[in-house]
């Protein structure tokens, strides 16, 4: 399982060789970063390679979203926390490079990750957070036949000070398209 190939991007776990100047700016970029927990922190080569450390083990999966025809690291899907006895994990997604904002590839990447999620690693169930104002996200679930099992109201403090809702989407393994 080296590649996982799509119709327009493949995706790949991440190695240290990812971690570029172009990537820690993805995190620390006020726009992209604004729905993340991550963006609370600054974020520089040693703390992001020490965070991929972090997450490079059987309990997750982080990998790099690729445009195939260009070979080039646009952002990242992560299925997390992953729980075999009970088959499940989260997912969280982003796109880095904001010129391919709304263009489908985070939906494609997000359809990658959970086919093999429920494929490969025999999970019944994935799932994921997202802020109720992020639109983009909203619709990457929604797409890729996430159900909305829940909403934690005015969870999360954005940085307009106003607080927001986190919606909960769930996809089971019989949900598979």
């Amino acid at each position: 399982m080296d590649l996982i190939v799509g119709d327009r991007v493949y995706i790949r776990r991440l190695t240290n060789r990812d971690v570029t100047e172009r990537y820690v700016g993805w995190l620390n970029d006020k726009e992209v970063n604004q729905y993340l927990e991550s963006r609370f922190v600054q974020h520089n080569i040693d703390s992001t390679l020490q965070y991929l450390a972090s997450v490079t083990n059987d309990r997750n999966y982080a990998f790099g979203i690729f445009l195939k025809d260009r070979d080039i690291h646009i952002g990242n899907v992560k299925l997390g926390n992953i729980n075999i006895r009970h088959g499940y994990a989260d997912i969280g997604f982003l796109i880095g490079e904001k010129e391919y904002w709304g263009g489908g590839f985070g939906s494609e990447a997000v359809g990658l990750a959970t086919t093999f999620g429920f494929n490969y690693l025999s999970l019944n169930k994935i799932y994921g957070g997202v802020y109720s104002v992020n639109a983009g996200s909203v619709r990457v679930f929604q797409k890729n036949g996430y159900v909305l099992e829940g909403c934690e109201r005015k969870k999360c403090l954005l940085d307009t000070g106003e607080r927001c809702d986190v919606l909960i989407y769930g996809k089971l393994r019989d949900e598979l398209l």
